[in-house]
């Protein structure tokens, strides 16, 4: 039998923030509920696909009143323990189901996660199970599914190292749903998110520094280098324990980065392009209470600190592989966009 700890727990699954998030998973839940076909849900890293796929889960699973399963696919699985197979028990070989199987004969739900960190040949054993006849079997034991099973798919595309690309096989039995990293509006909704659930002191950084990092973020973000909300929650949970730890100070000292009047115009309009959205088009725009606050807030705790706290949240001192791409020039184009 399956071991309860591959079922979801319904109740501890994020919901799913954002414009972009709630319209993708109506139309992919629409899928779910009218059609047996298996869904596989690709995109960037950090955009939000297994928070979309367990929100699936938990709505399938609690309007049809079956189990939902999870499980992340590695080269190390093989058919026996993830499908089912043959297995040593009692000193003679017996036939037991693995998690899917198990899925499979109770009519549930299964998000298979991390697809493409497989090989190929644990992809193409799903596809007899998603035929229209929906079948697995080993020796003489087969196991047709109940109508209500349901599989979902999730997976970073193939150009991420670490990724393989799908057999055609496989890929043709699928019904694909493609989500890119939300809206800036819709990611600094699910930063808020994060930090609510991760950091259990009060969050008191303001609502314009979330969104200079989350631009920030934006701007460094390529497909060689996938930065997501997972870094700008992270940078903004350090500076909201930097902040509580100087919270005696005042607001009102300036940094002497701002207070050079060489340097200050030039780094309002710097600020004001990421806080704002665009170009100030005048010198009024460089007063905006939000990039004050932000200048207040950066200066609270020092350039130099937000500096090192957003290279540590945006991966700069780790060696991440980048294919072809040049790390280190990388590197020094975020230290240099900073502030």
């Amino acid at each position: 039998m399956t071991d309860f700890k591959t079922q979801l727990d319904l109740k501890k699954i994020p919901a799913v923030v954002g414009k972009a998030g709630r319209e993708l998973l109506q139309r992919c839940y629409g899928v779910l509920e009218h059609t047996r076909w298996p869904l596989y849900i690709v995109g960037p890293s950090g955009s939000g696909k297994s928070i979309i796929a367990m929100n699936l889960a938990r709505q399938y699973a609690r309007q049809r009143q079956v189990p939902a399963y999870y499980v992340q696919l590695s080269p190390e699985q093989t058919k026996t323990s993830l499908i089912l197979g043959l297995r040593l028990e009692n000193g003679s070989l017996s036939v037991k189901n693995g998690v899917v199987a198990d899925c499979m004969e109770k009519g549930g739900i299964i998000i298979v996660d991390e697809a493409t960190h497989s090989v190929q040949e644990i992809l193409l054993m799903f596809n007899s199970i998603l035929d229209r006849t929906s079948v697995t079997a080993i020796g003489d034991k087969m196991i047709y599914a109940h109508e209500d099973f349901r599989i979902v798919f999730c997976a970073n595309d193939s150009r991420y190292a670490g990724n393989v690309k799908l057999p055609q096989s496989f890929a043709q039995r699928l019904v694909s749903f493609y989500f890119d990293y939300p809206a800036a509006d819709d990611e600094l909704l699910i930063v808020d998110q994060i930090v609510a659930e991760e950091c259990k002191a009060l969050d008191v950084v303001p609502i314009s520094a979330k969104r200079y990092i989350i631009e920030l973020m934006r701007e460094m973000r390529s497909n060689t280098y996938p930065l997501s909300v997972r870094n700008a929650a992270i940078a903004v949970v350090l500076c909201n324990l930097e902040l509580l730890q100087r919270s005696g100070q005042s607001w009102l000292q300036s940094d002497s980065h701002f207070a050079n009047a060489q340097n200050a115009e030039r780094a309002r309009r710097y600020i004001a392009k990421r806080i704002l959205g665009t170009e100030p088009g005048s010198v009024l725009d460089l007063t905006d209470m939000r990039i004050v606050e932000f200048e207040r807030f950066v200066s609270m705790i020092g350039v130099e600190n937000f500096k090192a706290i957003i290279l540590q949240s945006f991966m700069y001192y780790l060696d991440v592989d980048l294919g072809f791409y040049d790390l280190q020039m990388m590197k020094e184009k975020i230290s240099s966009s900073i502030i």
